[in-house]
């Protein structure tokens, strides 16, 4: 068996002893370099001449004092074990040596122990050392982190910043401690720490490197872009010690590109987009039809006889009015549509997802509204008409080229016909907008005709076919044309201020029949009922669905509202404080068509809803086993980890109904159950209690 070799510094004066030591050491498996001093002198000379691995020392002698050793040895080769062999030492002194430094002690009278306490000093001096080795590296690696340019910061797996650089320190204003034992997540705004908190957490956790863009809250609050890199630093367990980021300031290529981009992309007089980017939004609101099944529209606009203002005043003044027209342009339409200026006198607007395609004349008809008004230039009063030509996707056209130029040859005809007017490329839609127009005026009466009604379809347990609920439509039974679908006036009430009547005409009646239906006998049922955005955000809303239940004495709880998902998203403060109002009447909240829109799902998880509702367009083909059934499962695993119902919508056949049970939907509703009938119907249903599955019926109502 091998020994281990080892040099040893004895301050002892017994030979006899040494010899024994050396004996026990042997036994102990080591193979020993030695020497031996007596007095203070030689242990100074023997130290300074070299660096023993285990100082040995008898406790008393006539000449060197074993404490003073101790202190010495510490002085002088601090890290090597230094261990007592002595026959004299009691227990009060041991403990004051070890106190003072000493590693162990070893009773002359127990020498067989002397190996084994030596082995175990020389393994913790081992480990001091590659400590000490260690933070000597670390201290180095500080030195070289602070004087870096970038951001660095470590944090532990829990988030809490453990630290951070002096060029970190400066970019976010950190105090000298770098906000030690701060959440990481602090020196983000709320969307950088969503996408770094998640999507690069989650990437470095899985691939141990995460690199994207990001930004840090600067020391002002102001948001800096930067280049950011996320380590996962794993022990040799695999878990996940400590997170390191590189973050690099990119504010100056971010506004060389952002110079670059705007150049390329946008009218330098107008600040409007220009040709170039009108087509790339033109692609994306045509993909998006596609998907959506909604048109969209381009319109082009042509200032009438600008030539004469040019002439009249001047080229400058021809420039402003073009910057004056611009805003007036983006002041008419909706948010996420486009203006674009085409050149010279010739603008654009891109006008996507509507519900129809003679939606478009409401757009046009705000642009006319908005050029009513004189433009002031150089002192004077102009009046100013627009020619505006529209083309709509799919029908003419499927390519932005296309649209363009049916567009412009659709204005060229309000041209040919005198100007200031507005014309689609086919002349039969132009037919269309003309009765939509009467049809407008025509619902204005409707309520105070009673053409309007509200009809009602179940919502049932899905499990059971219990009906727990029941979804209030409205319905128009028009006394000269019959029967007008909810689709075709809906979207006009929604254009104009009926939606308001309308809807606290939903609220009132569905509150008063369902307290009818409960003093009849059918308690526990729950109202749902569609708000549009326009309510949700006028003014009175809140108060008129407090009036609608006051009036039906109907308990709140029984009042579901369904919400749409862009209706909740867009202006979230102001969705959410509206909300907060609405929970304290105690409704209920539903997010209907959820999985259409672009919901960010962290937002709506801090919301207070108490059901999702998923959209037919997925229900009708889960049964192919693609995106839409995996949607739809994704969608009631969120319900239930949020703790809500799910309600699945378009429920038509005994294959959707069998996915949805095998996928634990709370309920349902769709013509495999009923369709939306009147209250009558509906009483006889609720008298059953339960609706049975009835495909064939549903198949004829498709």
């Amino acid at each position: 068996m091998d020994k281990t070799p080892i040099q040893v510094l004895f301050i002892e004066d017994s030979e006899i002893d040494v010899e024994l030591a050396l004996r026990a050491l042997d036994q102990g498996g080591f193979d020993v370099s030695w020497e031996c001093v007596e007095v203070e002198e030689e242990l100074k000379r023997a130290l300074s001449l070299q660096r023993p691995q285990a100082i040995l020392s008898d406790f008393s002698m006539p000449g060197f004092d074993g404490m003073e050793a101790l202190r010495l040895a510490k002085e002088m080769a601090p890290g090597v074990p230094f261990i007592f062999v002595s026959g004299t030492i009691g227990e009060k002194r041991a403990i004051e040596a070890i106190r003072l430094g000493a590693t162990d002690y070893v009773l002359k009278d127990n020498m067989r122990r002397l190996g084994t306490s030596v082995r175990r000093a020389l393994s913790e001096a081992s480990e001091r050392e590659l400590v000490r080795i260690g933070e000597e590296e670390r201290a180095r690696l500080v030195q070289v982190l602070e004087a870096t340019s970038d951001y660095v910061g470590i944090s532990d797996p829990s988030g809490k910043i453990i630290y951070m650089n002096a060029a970190g320190r400066k970019l976010t204003g950190a105090p000298p401690s770098g906000d030690v034992g701060k959440s990481a997540s602090d020196i983000y705004p709320r969307w950088a720490s969503e996408r770094v908190e998640g999507a690069g957490r989650h990437a470095a956790e899985r691939d141990g490197l995460w690199h994207g863009e990001s930004a840090l809250l600067g020391a002002d609050g102001t948001e800096i872009p930067v280049s950011q890199v996320i380590t996962a630093h794993k022990g040799s367990d695999g878990a996940i010690r400590f997170f390191s980021t590189i973050a690099r300031d990119i504010r100056e290529r971010k506004a060389y590109e952002a110079r670059l981009q705007y150049f390329a992309n946008y009218d330098p007089l107008t600040g409007l987009p220009n040709r170039s980017l009108l087509g790339d939004r033109a692609l994306q609101g045509i993909a998006h039809a596609k998907r959506a099944g909604r048109p969209t529209a381009l319109l082009v606009i042509d200032l009438d006889r600008f030539k004469l203002v040019n002439e009249s005043y001047s080229h400058g003044a021809g420039d402003t009015l073009l910057r004056m027209v611009a805003d007036r342009l983006r002041g008419a339409v909706r948010e996420g549509d486009t203006v674009a200026r085409l050149g010279a006198d010739a603008f654009a607007v891109l006008a996507t997802d509507l519900a129809r395609p003679d939606d478009v004349s409401a757009v046009a008809r705000k642009i006319r509204e908005a050029m009513h008004s004189p433009f002031w230039l150089e002192a004077r009063d102009l009046h100013v008409t627009v020619s505006i030509g529209a083309s709509v996707y799919p029908r003419d056209g499927e390519e932005f080229d296309i649209l363009l130029r049916n567009a412009d040859a659709a204005m060229h005809r309000v041209k040919a016909e005198g100007r200031n007017g507005f014309q689609f490329y086919a002349a039969a839609m132009t037919r269309q907008a003309t009765d939509r127009v009467e049809l407008e005026n025509e619902l204005r009466l409707a309520l105070g005709k009673g053409e309007l009604e509200i009809h009602y379809q179940p919502q049932v347990v899905l499990a059971d076919g219990r009906i727990v609920g029941v979804e209030a439509l409205m319905r128009w039974n028009h006394r000269g044309r019959g029967w007008i679908p909810p689709g075709q006036f809906i979207p006009i009430a929604e254009d104009s201020d009926l939606i308001h009547p309308l809807g606290e005409f939903a609220l009132t009646e569905g509150c008063r029949r369902i307290r009818a239906w409960s003093d009849a006998g059918f308690a526990s049922l729950r109202l749902a009922v569609n708000v549009s955005a326009q309510q949700f955000r006028s003014a009175g809303f809140v108060e008129a669905v407090g009036r609608a239940l006051r009036a039906a004495e109907l308990e709140p709880a029984c009042l579901e509202l369904e919400l749409t998902e862009s209706v909740l998203v867009e202006n979230r403060e102001e969705a959410a404080d509206i909300l907060k109002r609405l929970k304290a009447l105690g409704v209920q909240i539903a997010v209907d068509d959820f999985g259409t829109g672009y919901s960010s799902l962290s937002y709506l998880s801090r919301l207070p809803i108490d059901c999702l509702k998923i959209d037919r367009s997925f229900v009708s083909r889960v049964n192919e086993r693609g995106h839409d059934a995996a949607i739809t499962q994704a969608v009631i695993s969120l319900a239930h980890s949020l703790a809500v119902r799910v309600i699945a919508e378009g429920v038509e056949t005994a294959e959707q109904l069998e996915f949805l049970r095998t996928h634990r939907c709370d309920q349902g509703q769709g013509y495999l159950f009923s369709p939306a009938v009147d209250p009558e119907a509906m009483a006889k249903l609720l008298a059953a209690g339960s609706l049975e599955p009835d495909e064939q019926s549903a198949a004829k109502l498709k």
